[in-house]
């Protein structure tokens, strides 16, 4: 039992001077590099990019609306089996005051 206890006031001692870990110079630098690199794309978007995604994002929400509100109104009077399919799929759309 003595000895155990001893092992392990030994092995506990071995801890007392130890010092903090240090890192590899190079492996520091390459990993500040790839931090402030992935920091810098998101911060430094250009606004006019964010102009041109939200004039897209638009531009195909109207399209869909207008193709929705066109093929709802020509199909209206039709009795075409495609007409009556396009009757049925945009029918949900009588429930909403667009």
């Amino acid at each position: 039992m003595k000895t155990k206890e001893e092992w392990v006031d030994k092995a506990m001692g071995s801890l007392d001077e130890a010092g903090r870990a240090e890192l590899n110079p190079a492996a520091k630098e390459d990993l500040l590099e790839r931090i402030q690199y992935a920091g810098s794309v998101i911060d430094h978007m250009k606004p006019a990019l964010v102009w041109k995604i939200a004039a897209i994002i638009m531009l195909l929400i109207s399209l869909n609306v207008f193709t929705i509100l066109y093929y709802h109104k020509s199909s209206a009077g039709s009795s075409s089996p495609a007409g009556s399919v396009a009757t049925e799929y945009f029918s949900y759309i009588d429930h909403y005051n667009l």
